[in-house]
């Protein structure tokens, strides 16, 4: 959601919990650059969430 700006599907092997929400990732990789800048990828996931919504 944060970098491509579409859904896609998370793996339940990379996941984390931050404040309270669950947070799944796609693969290693993806969760590697993730957890490099946890709060960035938060920010621009919930800038692109409302962008989904209209689909």
């Amino acid at each position: 959601m944060a970098t491509k700006k579409q859904r896609a599907p998370g793996d339940p092997n990379y996941w984390k919990i931050v404040d309270g929400k669950l947070y799944l990732n796609y693969d290693n990789s993806v969760q590697k650059q993730w957890l490099e800048d946890i709060p960035g990828f938060i920010r621009k996931a919930d800038e692109n969430w409302p962008k989904m919504l209209d689909q």
